[in-house]
């Protein structure tokens, strides 16, 4: 009889275990919940900021008239035929790309908010240079030698992802000359963002290096990117973000990461990329494509609060299903009776813990939202296990334990790339300690109601003494 009332009530408290999943399952659906306020918010301030931005050029544009004669046969009114000649004329365009390109920018970020919800926004002093090379209009004078070209007016493109990132209208230097700025990259096939120079007629009798230089104040949020459209090109980027993720095509061949910010610098050629593919497709009509494949970097945020929270709730069931455990050994061992009601009031108690994390950490650093989370909750079930243990050193003993399982969360959850290693781990340490303390336990005369008898065995192991304290009054 003992025997079924003992295995009836572990299947009574293996059944609240899975009820406890159900408050477990709705914690992570109030992060998922969080997280999606929080983007909602990225959105309202990127509706009245600049958003994520991509620079793209400059790109040099020559468009021009291509006349020649073709022959063709007509019948005349008698129905006879003649060989007629027609002059055809054909509209294209020359995109060319600098020979050297250097950008220097030097980044200063804050943060804006909404509500509790804060994103950084930056503002970018961007120095760009560099010069193009004519010689590909020669070589499409060479190439088109018996057909008549009439050049029309260049233009140097600038390509950014957001138009309003423009903070103010910047000056071309060209060859020595100023020239402004228009809105708009006018270029085919794009969203229109960014701007455009009007350039004087270049000189095609022959090669020769055209500089340029601009400044650009450019905003953004979250993230800045440069599409290295040139033959040979270099990035040195200053920050005073102190938590970068570096992104895109390549990665910065020199980067220092530092408390007040970060430095890192770019080096590609028109090898690393497929920029002869971009500009066939912008020849084509769809520049768009240029913006696509960039370096650059995100402001992310040190700690990701519903990121830690997720995964920390995912230990919810293993603090739940070994507390239980224990609970069940010191109930056997000390001839004590747990109501199931305590153990629910136990389970809940535990995961009200999870829900502290998540309210507090959405206003005060992570470290102190867990350790005022994991203080509650330990001080609240020490009390409460030293009551219906009737024993005040079991209380604080298992108090301590959890103490030392929300320690270990916690430093599971700062190692990112090795969290599952550790967690593995501890789950086996805790395991083999279970397992060890009681390897020598006579499970049949426990659950029978007698005192436990040792199990013989080749060593002398004594089984370790259980306090037995007064009982708490």
């Amino acid at each position: 009889m003992p025997n079924q009332r003992f295995y009836l009530k572990l299947a009574l408290i293996a059944f609240l275990i899975l009820l406890l999943l159900i408050p477990q399952a709705f914690m992570l659906g109030l992060v998922g919940e969080r997280t999606s306020w929080r983007q909602q918010a990225y959105s309202s301030i990127e509706q009245s900021w600049p958003g994520m931005q991509t620079l793209a050029g400059p790109l040099l544009t020559i468009p021009y008239q291509l006349s020649y004669n073709v022959t063709e046969q007509v019948k005349d009114p008698n129905g006879k035929e003649r060989e007629v000649l027609r002059e055809v004329t054909e509209t294209d365009a020359l995109y060319l790309i600098p020979n050297q390109l250097d950008i220097a920018s030097k980044l200063q970020s804050s943060l804006r908010y909404r509500g509790i919800y804060d994103v950084p926004v930056y503002s970018s002093g961007l120095q760009v240079k560099g010069n193009f090379n004519t010689h590909p209009l020669l070589d499409l004078i060479a190439a088109t030698k018996d057909k008549k070209i009439r050049w029309e007016k260049p233009q140097l493109s600038v390509m950014v992802r957001d138009q309003r990132g423009i903070a103010t209208p910047p000056t071309l230097q060209w060859n020595g000359a100023s020239l402004a700025f228009k809105p708009g990259n006018n270029l085919p096939g794009s969203a229109s963002a960014g701007m455009h120079a009007l350039l004087p007629d270049i000189d095609t009798t022959q090669a020769s290096q055209l500089a340029f230089a601009f400044d650009l104040e450019l905003r953004g949020m979250r993230s800045m990117n440069f599409a290295l459209l040139a033959e040979n090109s270099a990035v040195q980027l200053a920050a005073n973000w102190p938590h970068p993720s570096f992104s895109g095509e390549l990665l910065p061949e020199t980067r220092e990461v530092s408390a007040t910010g970060f430095n890192a610098h770019w080096k590609a050629s028109s090898f690393s990329y497929n920029v002869s593919g971009a500009l066939e497709q912008c020849r084509k009509g769809e520049c768009a494509g240029l913006l696509d494949r960039a370096v650059g970097f995100e402001l992310i945020q040190p700690v990701d609060v519903y990121q830690q929270s997720e995964r920390s709730i995912k230990y919810a069931a293993l603090f739940i299903v070994l507390t239980f455990v224990v609970l069940i050994l010191f109930e056997l061992l000390k001839k004590l009776r747990v109501h199931p009601v305590q153990y629910t009031l136990v389970g809940f108690a535990l995961l009200v813990f999870y829900l502290l994390l998540i309210s507090l950490s959405e206003h005060v650093d992570f470290l102190k939202a867990y350790t005022v989370a994991a203080l509650a909750s330990t001080s609240l079930l020490t009390l409460y296990f030293g009551a219906i243990l009737h024993s005040r050193q079991l209380g604080l003993m298992l108090g301590a334990g959890l103490a030392g399982l929300y320690t270990l969360l916690y430093v599971i959850l700062q190692a990112e790339e090795n969290a599952l290693l550790m967690g593995s781990v501890l789950i086996f340490v805790v395991l083999a300690l279970l397992m060890l303390a009681t390897r020598h336990f006579d499970w049949y005369a426990l659950t029978a109601g007698s005192p436990p008898s040792r199990i013989a065995s080749d060593t002398d192991h004594p089984v370790p003494a259980i306090p037995d304290d007064s009982p708490v009054r």
